[in-house]
């Protein structure tokens, strides 16, 4: 056995590759508007109808939910579960148009907050999401159709994030209830 020494050749590039890595995380936090890096107002979900207005003006709100039939030719429903609806409203206070183009919106339910699947019905106009963009002063909604559990319809939890890269998500939970058109 050799006790002689020899040390590991380091790669080219390795120190330049870390520094760019570095450099863009950098300039992600560095030009991040001001609404991303804020925290939400309140640490809490909201409830059905609620109003979240970001930093920068733009406000999303998610309308109660409602029981949905989806039709024959759906996909991502199943027998036993129940179709869930919400019209998700996004209001454009910030100074420019608002690109929708990264909106995302989940669903879960039940206490150990189990993904809902989205259900999609193109003959009833679900499964769109937001398209273009939202000018200065208006507001465009979207109905998102989510098959939860029938057991499970008491405690639906619903994240809406304006843009996955620069704003947080805000969550709104509550049950599906007779109010509400609950099955």
């Amino acid at each position: 056995m050799s006790t002689e020494h020899h040390p590991v050749p380091r790669l080219p590039g390795r120190r330049l590759a870390i520094a760019l890595g570095l450099a863009g995380a950098l300039a992600l936090a560095v030009t991040a508007p001001a609404a991303a890096l804020a925290p939400p107002d309140d640490s809490s979900s909201l409830s059905w109808g609620r109003t979240h207005v970001y930093d920068d003006g733009l406000a999303v709100t998610v309308a109660p939910p409602s029981a949905f039939t989806p039709g024959d030719t759906s996909a991502g429903h199943r027998a036993g579960y129940q179709a869930v609806a919400w019209k998700v409203t996004l209001k454009n206070g910030t100074p420019k148009a608002f690109k929708t183009s990264l909106v995302a919106v989940y669903a879960k339910y039940g206490p150990a907050g189990e993904r809902a699947e989205r259900v999609f019905d193109s003959a009833n106009g679900i499964g769109s999401d937001f398209e273009g963009s939202i000018s200065r002063g208006r507001s465009a909604t979207v109905t998102y159709v989510f098959d939860i559990p029938r057991a499970a319809v008491g405690s639906l939890d619903i994240e809406a994030v304006p843009h996955v890269f620069d704003y947080e998500g805000t969550h709104w939970t509550g049950p599906l209830n007779a109010r509400t058109g609950q099955n």
